[in-house]
């Protein structure tokens, strides 16, 4: 007769764990997780730091303004510009503190509270009108916590943009005024610029003069060798020229009538002109979309001759220069070259410049005068009857103001720091409106779908900054107050 077993011990250290078709296990309710409010900024810049750069740039811009009085010829700027713009500053600063940078922190922090403690009573109304529609969208969410008085909307509301807004019209109401201040006030006799501009009109003139001189001698010296000896192959020498020239687009060899024989480089375009007898530079049009300007040699076999076309842009590149206006007007005052980009043959439309250009002569090979408040100064670009006299008049015009400034290195360093000042100032600003009140917007409207009753999801936090500390209370308040505890079964 066998022993029966006897019954297995289960240590009592051991816990016994039934399966699951005989015993369930019990349900787990977890909380949810506490909140750990986002870092509260200790840093005076307050929100995003625009504010704190708006104010820095501002006072920066002032101590740049005082040494550029101090250390300059005392002319400019009066130290009442830097002295104002201390003072738009300090307005600023007040400004921007009190309407945008204290209200948010404020808010943050009670934000933070309310999250911690569970209580909506424990944020404030405020004037700001974005952070009292959030702390009225909250009292919607638990009506019960606060007084029906406490839930009243207010009439008196300033926007979150409004502190901003004020700062950028103070900045442009100190900026407008002293930058024309600046250009207007710069001074210099009129004469001294006429006078500047006549030496700067003959320094053109002659330079283009001596373009034109020193193609047609290049071409001269190809039709005729040094050597006394014949050009046996055309089409090589042409190609030598047009390589060796950057004034020429393209250089052909032609027949007495002026029908192309052989060509380097684009085509010559109508009209074709008789090679004159002697080496000379021609205008061959009057109008079109640019000037024809070439150059004719006649070559030693006497029946052909080398033409030259002259580039119109490499010719507009010699007379362009900085500071002023340089023309080149033929002798039906029209326009074939310009500093500044033009229109061919436009035509020469101030009667002041005109009657300029049309008083010089032989005799009066140069001219200028104040016009309208410019200088203007009109010179013949080559002497009558010279080889490259196509009767052209070169202009040259320069704004006594900008002249003036010009030469006021105190003025130009004033007008580089009032720029660079208004762009950071007005930049912070953007930047203020773009990380605080577009958020504080998007957050109210939040706030107030999810007291209505819609279903939305969180809203995520963009930033470790008083506003980032809000939307994350936000998310944990409404979590604990309107979502059950989660349930976690097997």
């Amino acid at each position: 007769m066998s022993t029966p077993c006897p019954p297995r011990t289960i240590p009592p250290d051991i816990e016994m764990i039934a399966g699951p078709s005989t015993m369930p296990l019990p349900m787990r309710v977890i909380s949810a997780p506490p909140f750990t409010p986002f870092p509260q900024t200790a840093f005076l810049a307050g929100v995003g730091g625009g504010p704190l750069v708006a104010l820095f740039a501002m006072q920066a811009g002032a101590a740049a303004l005082s040494a550029i009085a101090v250390a300059g010829d005392g002319r400019w700027p009066d130290l009442l510009i830097p002295g104002t713009l201390v003072l738009v500053a300090a307005v600023g600063h007040v400004l921007l503190w009190g309407g945008l940078v204290v209200p948010v922190r404020r808010f943050g922090d009670a934000t933070a509270r309310m999250a911690a403690q569970a209580r909506v009573d424990l944020v404030p109304r405020a004037r700001i009108a974005e952070l009292d529609r959030i702390a009225l969208g909250l009292y919607r969410l638990d009506p019960g916590a606060v007084s029906r008085r406490s839930s009243r909307p207010r009439r008196l509301l300033v926007p979150l943009a409004a502190a901003p807004c004020l700062v950028a019209l103070l900045v442009l109401g100190w900026v407008v005024p002293v930058a024309i201040a600046t250009v207007g006030g710069a001074a210099l006799p009129a004469e001294e610029v006429v006078r500047a501009a006549g030496v700067r009109a003959g320094e053109r003139a002659a330079e283009l003069d001596a373009a034109l001189r020193g193609g047609l001698t290049a071409l001269e010296r190809a039709a005729d060798p040094p050597t006394g000896g014949v050009v046996a192959d055309p089409g090589t020498t042409v190609s030598g020229i047009l390589a060796a020239e950057r004034l020429f687009r393209s250089v052909a060899v032609v027949d007495r009538s002026g029908r192309p024989i052989v060509t380097a480089g684009p085509a010559l375009d109508e009209p074709f002109a008789v090679p004159p007898a002697e080496p000379r530079v021609v205008q061959a049009n009057t109008s079109g979309s640019e000037p024809l300007v070439r150059a004719f040699a006649p070559m030693g076999d006497g029946t052909t001759a080398l033409v030259a076309e002259f580039d119109p842009r490499t010719l507009n590149d010699v007379i362009r220069a900085a500071g002023g206006n340089t023309r080149v007007v033929d002798p039906r005052r029209s326009t074939v070259l310009d500093s500044g980009g033009y229109t061919a043959f436009e035509p020469l439309d101030d009667p002041a410049v005109g009657a300029l250009a049309a008083s010089l002569s032989a005799d009066v090979p140069r001219a200028e005068q104040p016009v309208d408040g410019r200088a203007a100064a009109a010179r013949l670009v080559s002497a009558p009857g010279a080889p490259t006299d196509l009767g052209w008049v070169l202009i040259e015009e320069r704004d006594v103001a900008v002249a003036a400034l010009a030469d006021d290195g105190s003025r130009r360093g004033t007008l580089v720091v009032i720029a660079v000042t208004a762009s950071l100032v007005l930049g912070a600003l953007a930047w203020t409106a773009v990380t605080v009140v577009l958020p504080a917007r998007r957050l109210a409207r939040h706030v107030e779908r999810l007291a209505t009753g819609d279903d939305v999801p969180p809203l995520a936090p963009q930033r470790l900054d008083e506003l980032g500390t809000a939307v994350a209370a936000t998310n944990q308040f409404v979590v604990v107050h309107t979502g059950p505890a989660a349930e976690v079964g097997p």
